[in-house]
């Protein structure tokens, strides 16, 4: 019976439309009218069946947005921001999903919707977002094809399916030209670095319930090799050396030497750890593992922060010296060293800015704190290192691209005397 009501929906709302600059009174008569028409049964079946052996099952969002255009037609409210929002989300998501879902890719994310252990936590953070920046259409949307999914009013078993439909898609990209004039750029900024936030908290929560619940769907879906987590992480690291690699071509000309040395150097940090990350794509590109990684990897792979050697009959483990107790020093003096010296110090300041050396915001602290303690603290898995990697990433392309001194790559202004910038 839904299904069929959701068509018949849509075809009132259809003439909704046409009779938009109507009188309210007509407006609501023609609407009325034309959903019960839908409903009723003509020779056993009904105008609505018809049409949605053509359409499919609407999702819960589209209906949603039906909805809300039938309330704004008959109240005058409009939600054009919101829906504009809910216009790009969508026409990227069906840019995305029904190509690969042909097998035009070797990615498949709608498989991702049956046992959706990574798309909840995405939709999850989403949702957060969407509460935090006062986006309640948004929201609204999402909470209501979550719970549908959940309570399973559909036929389909697939979450994508209570997000997204081909009527719904079809929209969304024919006005996604006029919803990109519309939606407001001034706070993008801040829409990423809260979205990014609210993407790391997500997946940290899920890492942290998952095992209690299912430590086998945590092992052997949510963190397994080549999977989400491992490529978002590599992902987080290129965009980090891709900023890094913009800031050294556009600064080229205006910086000295040590400073682009060391944004050169911040780039290359970047590409090595989502190499390392990927295993420098010898899965992607099926390259065997040469025969020095087969002895020395812990994991048989292309890489060299999994390598293990017998030192004086001990074991050294390059991951747990370098890229663990190492990183973790590193960190340390980082924050509660050199941070401190920076705010404090005008000379230190001035020689880190000389040194191309980002700064973290207080934020970036707390989350690389909150990261440390969450891993460390409260998941109980022996891959729970996977999950720093994962939050990690996130803070730091943070830390890189909205740094506590944006000021120093700023073309337009020297580092000569340059006040700090709080």
């Amino acid at each position: 019976m839904i299904p069929l009501f959701s068509t018949s929906l849509l075809l009132a709302v259809g003439v909704l439309v046409l009779l938009r600059l109507q009188q309210p009174v007509i407006k609501i008569i023609g609407f009325t009218v034309t959903l019960a028409l839908c409903l009723k049964p003509l020779g056993g079946l009904s105008i609505a069946h018809y049409v949605s052996l053509l359409t499919g099952d609407l999702s819960p969002v589209t209906v949603t947005l039906l909805l809300v255009y039938v309330y704004g037609q008959f109240f005058g409210r409009t939600y054009s921001a919101d829906i504009s929002s809910i216009q790009l989300l969508i026409s990227g998501s069906a840019i995305m999903l029904y190509p690969t879902a042909l097998g035009l890719s070797m990615f498949d994310p709608y498989s991702h919707g049956y046992h959706p252990i990574i798309l909840s936590p995405l939709l999850l953070a989403l949702f957060c977002l969407g509460v935090y920046r006062g986006w309640y259409l948004l929201a609204t949307v999402l909470a209501i094809a979550l719970t549908s999914y959940v309570l399973s009013i559909l036929d389909s078993d697939n979450l994508w399916d209570y997000l997204v439909d081909p009527v719904l898609a079809i929209w969304c990209i024919s006005n996604i030209k006029r919803a990109l004039t519309t939606l407001n750029t001034n706070h993008a900024d801040e829409v990423v670095q809260q979205g990014l936030l609210f993407v790391a908290g997500a997946f940290l929560l899920m890492a942290v319930i998952l095992p209690i619940v299912n430590r086998e769907v945590f092992f052997y879906q949510f963190i397994i090799e080549d999977s989400f987590i491992e490529w978002a992480t590599a992902i987080f690291l290129l965009s980090a050396m891709i900023v890094s690699l913009y800031r050294f071509i556009r600064l080229r000309k205006v910086r000295p030497r040590l400073f682009m040395v060391v944004t050169a150097f911040l780039a290359l940090v970047c590409f090595f750890g989502a190499g390392e990350e990927i295993s420098w794509g010898q899965r992607i590109f099926d390259i065997p593992t040469p025969e020095y990684f087969q002895t020395y990897n812990q994991q048989g792979e292309t890489g060299l922060h999994n390598l293990a050697f017998e030192v004086g009959g001990r074991h050294l483990s390059v991951n747990k010296l370098v890229f663990g107790t190492g990183l973790v020093l590193g960190l340390l003096i980082y924050l509660f060293v050199m941070t401190p010296l920076y705010r404090r110090k005008i000379g230190v300041a001035h020689w880190l800015d000389q040194l191309a050396v980002p700064m973290p915001r207080n934020y970036h602290i707390v989350g690389y704190l909150i990261v440390v303690a969450v891993v460390e603290g409260l998941i109980d898995s022996s891959k729970r290192g996977e999950m720093s990697e994962f939050a990690g990433s996130i803070i730091f392309l943070l830390n890189i691209a909205f740094p506590y001194n944006p000021h120093i790559y700023d073309v337009d202004r020297t580092l000569e005397n340059d006040p700090v910038n709080g």
